[in-house]
């Protein structure tokens, strides 16, 4: 809507939240690009080289670079770009594109300049010590500015002390495939992903490669792979594959999915190209089939392929943590809504019937089957709440089969079918079966016993969280890691805990959010100045109210910052210190913050949260 600054700001932000992921750094390449009328190639230059470090595969990346290179009257460099894409599988629109490029570059690119102070900030392990980390980010920008020798030759140094770090093995993979060498590439990744296994960035660019060198059932393995681990992209290329095969609905599926897991990304505009020609040609399909049975036998095979990818809830919290709200709401809402007040009267129905009380019975189908007005009934509700787990699963590109694949879910599914089936037979009692109390007993063990069991320890288990030092190092770690602190301080956290691990009320995902941004907070308060050596320390330790024997857990966040925090800035919401997020998560678990002296330190920002019991 011609927002430019603002959609700005929103990439540059996603690529320091996410610096890994190529799509962020893309899309802000290409608005710099196109926004500013060649004024701010460079910076666009730089984005799109860090998105093809991390997509090295991606022709249509090689091609944007390549572009942005023109603009810049670096001829050289963008005939380089075009030479990476021979061999690629192109699309009629790129090929042509690429092809024009070609025939207009002449000029002669200029000598590369010394980028050793040219540095970003990479996800590090904490075996490998700075003097190898600075030589690993040296190779990086070498990487990014086109000098592939200069990059090897750093790379080196590095994979003969870490030869084992996957972070080198990828960069190392990177360059054999910009000199050519694409075997020594697929061996590099695949060394890393033996070290590393959860990378599906890494699978991804595996199967752009295979696809590339016409291995197409490896490439869709590696896709496969990749989508299972939440890269959207994956599904395109799965989709296009599809296609290829003439698999219609497979693909239709596939681009399902994939617009359901990005709202961007270089292969959106591709992915909506292809969906209006998928969908075009099943129409086409199914007008030349003709006949209401060709329509339902696409219908179920799309409806048993879609099923292959579905999930059980946990995969839901796995990929998206953040979800752990509100699929507690959810849960709690059956074990006590539905099962505590409703289905836990099944034990009486069954009672009832056997003693001929038909009046107990038939008040209790209302209860459980509702009015057939507006009441639908306590099944309805059950099942309102499931669908509205599985929207939320759509809603982060994760399909869920709560019916099939859910261990807890699935078995009180098919229990309330088996209740369901019992309608009849309880508003008219007098008409039931001798089967009827004894089925009645088994849908109650498996709902009131065994389902209500395991959503209590499903529901605690989402909001108790292990507090230890490796969780408070690798947070740290993290936020040193982001772009947007370039300058700033940046000291190790030095960490005080008496405990190996403490129980804490809280959501694992706003535990982390609340400690990040006090680091971060920390770490730019820091910046504008600081008493003595810049320091960042967290001091846990465990408290109990002398008047009501609640325990609770104090972290203690300690800097060196110059500055003046107060309470009202924080309980202010004071977006300038970015603690509004933390005050919100912490009073939504029942804590508070405030900030105090600080022997040995300037301050210490002073979060309280509630200590969990180790059955509880």
């Amino acid at each position: 809507i011609g927002r430019v600054a603002e959609a700005e700001r929103a990439f540059a932000w996603a690529a320091t939240l996410e610096p890994d992921e190529s799509a962020w750094h893309a899309r802000l390449g290409l608005l710099l690009a196109s926004s500013y009328g060649g004024r701010r190639h460079r910076e666009a230059a730089e984005s799109l080289q860090r998105a093809l470090a991390l997509r090295p595969t991606s022709p249509e990346l090689m091609l944007e670079l390549a572009l942005v290179h023109q603009g810049l009257r670096e001829w050289d460099a963008a005939v380089v770009q075009l030479d990476a894409m021979s061999g690629q599988p192109l699309d009629g629109g790129l090929a042509i594109r690429a092809g024009e490029l070609r025939t207009s570059l002449t000029r002669t690119a200029p000598a590369p300049t010394d980028v050793r102070g040219e540095v970003e900030s990479v996800a590090i392990p904490s075996e490998v010590d700075a003097d190898l980390l600075a030589t690993y980010r040296v190779a990086r920008v070498y990487l990014d500015r086109g000098d592939v020798d200069a990059a090897r030759a750093e790379l080196e140094i590095v994979l003969e002390q870490a030869a084992g770090w996957p972070d080198a093995l990828n960069l190392d993979a990177a360059l054999h495939l910009r000199q050519g060498d694409e075997g020594a590439a697929r061996q590099s990744w695949r060394r890393s992903l033996e070290i590393e296994p959860a990378q599906p960035r890494v699978r991804l660019v595996l199967g752009e490669l295979a696809r590339k060198l016409g291995a197409a059932a490896e490439a869709e393995g590696w896709f496969r792979e990749a989508a299972e681990g939440g890269i959207a992209d994956a599904h395109y290329y799965l989709a296009v594959m599809s296609v290829e095969r003439h698999q219609l609905l497979d693909a239709a599926a596939e681009l399902d999915a994939y617009f359901e897991g990005t709202t961007g990304g270089l292969a959106f505009e591709p992915a909506q190209q292809l969906q209006a020609e998928v969908v075009r040609r099943i129409r086409l399909y199914k007008a030349a089939v003709g006949g209401g049975g060709a329509f339902l036998l696409g219908g179920l095979v799309l409806l048993i392929w879609r099923r292959r990818g579905r999930k059980p809830l946990g995969a839901l919290l796995e990929l998206v943590p953040s979800t752990a709200h509100e699929v507690a709401r959810r849960l709690s809402a059956i074990r006590h809504e539905v099962l505590k007040h409703n289905t836990s009267l099944l034990e009486d129905v069954a009672h009832a019937l056997e003693h001929g009380d038909h009046h107990a019975v038939a008040f209790a189908a209302v209860r459980l089957f509702g009015d057939q007005q507006a009441d639908r009934g306590v099944i309805h509700r059950f099942h309102k709440d499931l669908a509205g787990l599985q929207q939320l699963g759509r809603q982060h590109g994760v399909r869920l089969d709560l019916r099939r694949k859910d261990p807890v879910l699935g078995p009180m599914w098919r229990a309330m079918g088996r209740l369901a089936a019992l309608e009849g037979a309880l508003r008219r009692p007098w008409r039931a079966g001798r089967h009827v109390p004894g089925e009645l007993r088994d849908i109650s063990k498996v709902l009131n016993q065994e389902g209500y069991r395991a959503l209590g320890r499903w529901i605690r288990s989402m909001g108790t969280v292990g507090l230890d030092p490796a969780t408070l190092h690798r947070v740290a770690a993290r936020v040193r890691a982001e772009a947007g602190l370039e300058g700033a301080p940046r000291p190790e956290l030095e960490v005080e805990m008496v405990a190996s691990s403490v129980p804490v009320h809280i959501f694992a995902g706003d535990l982390e959010d609340v400690l990040a941004n006090l680091f971060r907070n920390a770490h730019r308060a820091l910046a504008d100045g600081c008493e003595g050596t810049a320091r960042l320390g967290i001091l846990v330790v465990e408290d109990d109210d002398p008047v009501t024997g609640h325990e609770h857990v104090l972290l203690r966040v300690r800097d060196t910052a110059a500055g003046t925090l107060t309470d009202a800035q924080i309980l202010g919401r004071d977006i300038g210190h970015g603690l509004g997020l933390v005050v919100d998560l912490i009073t939504r678990h029942g804590g508070s913050i405030h900030v105090e002296a600080e022997p040995g330190w300037a301050k210490a920002v002073v979060v309280t949260l509630n200590r969990a019991e180790g059955e509880a």
